[in-house]
């Protein structure tokens, strides 16, 4: 009798006891397929953001050309563009190790190929100088990087509506922030190449370009070189061909290099993936080869020092990963003074008679001397002061209801 108490319509308690049972039953049965449908609305509700940003990266090549040329973009153009965005690379069969890196560097170099030729069919030369054309090619690589992203949450999300399954749920869940992040960091890559702005990850250049009182000669396929004097000893410093933006062929122009002046201590300086709770712009020291991407010139590199017994040590910039696609932020440039402090400091102790120095990263707006990077600050400070008022709104938006529900939808209006 106390049980069926409980259920006593005139008693509140009871009717509460009765809800109470209702809801967790039905929690119970459907509590998957809820979370699921909570997955996929959100979801959805992200990638119509990322759409956004897809259409905004290309909508910018767009007006690149178009004010470059001076008319409107044709049909066809346009067309190509879009296509563009589905080229992929397929990477070489790894099952035998064996010469994999000549592999790689032969896909590389063929779809470098394929970029510059694909430049070329959209912007003529009339219009168009080199520097343009290398901003213009890595701006379709970051609109390509959007464009992919927005493929694959589309695909994980429509796969989860077939499917209902709970593993694609939870994958979905913990990729969405990095997918975000990704986006919106490549379409804020793709406005800084096609304005010629400095990136997070131009900062081993910058450094490079502050030890060079002149600008050197090109010594492989746009990597030039200066030979300096730093604390009294000769120094060769290395980097990317700027202000165009360029990676370049560090590996095979240090092959060129070590054997024309028998190079004995190798210091590279780029910027490097930070922990969540270290600060951005710290400056770290370490040994071996300072240098990401896939590994090719890498692997150049470590080859040359190993076969010759030439010690390498590197300096890292720390940074976020989308903070070294977006432009650079004052506090990596801040880190400018203290990295080259660092690395004269082992120019000093070391008993190395040649030495090289490599500034590695993309050289989008780095010139290829003091002289010509002496103004960047100054174009870089309306940048920062518009990067500080869009931290102070995102901690204010990021204390409202629907932006810990949804993210906020207004947030990347400015994009």
């Amino acid at each position: 009798m106390e049980l069926f108490s409980l259920f006593n319509p005139a008693d509140g308690e009871g009717i509460i006891g009765i809800l109470f049972y209702i809801i967790f039953i039905i929690f119970i049965i459907f509590g998957q397929k809820i979370m699921i449908l909570q997955t996929i609305w959100r979801s959805e509700f992200q990638l119509k953001k990322i759409k956004n940003y897809n259409n905004k990266a290309i909508d910018k090549i767009f007006q690149k050309l178009k004010k470059k040329t001076k008319k409107p973009v044709s049909k066809d153009t346009k067309q190509n563009i879009h296509n563009f965005m589905e080229f992929f690379i397929s990477t070489p069969v790894d099952l035998d190790p064996y010469g994999i890196v000549k592999k790689i560097e032969h896909i590389m170099d063929r779809s470098e190929n394929r970029f510059n030729y694909f430049v070329d069919k959209i912007a003529p030369n009339s219009n168009f100088n080199k520097e343009d054309k290398k901003d213009l090619k890595f701006a379709s690589m970051g609109a390509m990087g959007v464009h992919q992203i927005y493929k694959i949450l589309h695909h994980f999300i429509e796969t989860l509506k077939k499917t209902g399954n709970i593993q694609i749920m939870l994958l979905l869940q913990m990729y969405m922030p990095l997918l975000i992040k990704m986006a919106k960091s490549n379409l804020l890559a793709t406005k800084a190449f096609l304005n010629n702005i400095p990136i997070g990850d131009a900062i081993g250049p910058y450094i490079a370009a502050n030890l060079m009182t002149k600008k050197g000669e090109v010594l492989d396929s746009d990597i030039v070189v200066s030979k300096e004097t730093i604390n009294k000893k000769s120094v060769f410093v290395m980097k990317a061909d700027g202000p165009g933006s360029a990676l370049g062929k560090i590996g095979r122009a240090i092959e060129k290099l070590h054997k024309k002046e028998n190079i004995d201590y190798i210091i590279t300086i780029d910027a490097a993936g930070k922990l969540e709770g270290e600060k951005t712009g710290s400056v770290a020291e370490g040994v071996g080869v300072m240098m990401g991407g896939i590994g090719v010139e890498r692997s150049k590199i470590e080859e040359v020092s190993a076969k010759n017994d030439i010690p390498t040590d590197g300096i890292v910039i720390k940074m976020a990963p989308e903070e070294a696609s977006i432009p650079m932020k004052k506090k990596i440039f801040k880190a400018t003074n203290l990295a080259i402090e660092k690395l004269k400091n082992a120019i000093s102790e070391s008993d190395a008679k040649k030495i090289l120095v490599i500034g590695v990263g993309n050289t989008c707006g780095i010139g290829n001397s003091k002289d010509e990077i002496k103004n960047l600050e100054a174009k870089m400070k309306p940048i920062w002061e518009e990067q500080k008022k869009k931290e102070l709104e995102q901690k204010k938006k990021k204390k409202s209801l629907i932006y810990k529900i949804f993210g906020s939808p207004d947030e990347d209006d400015d994009l």
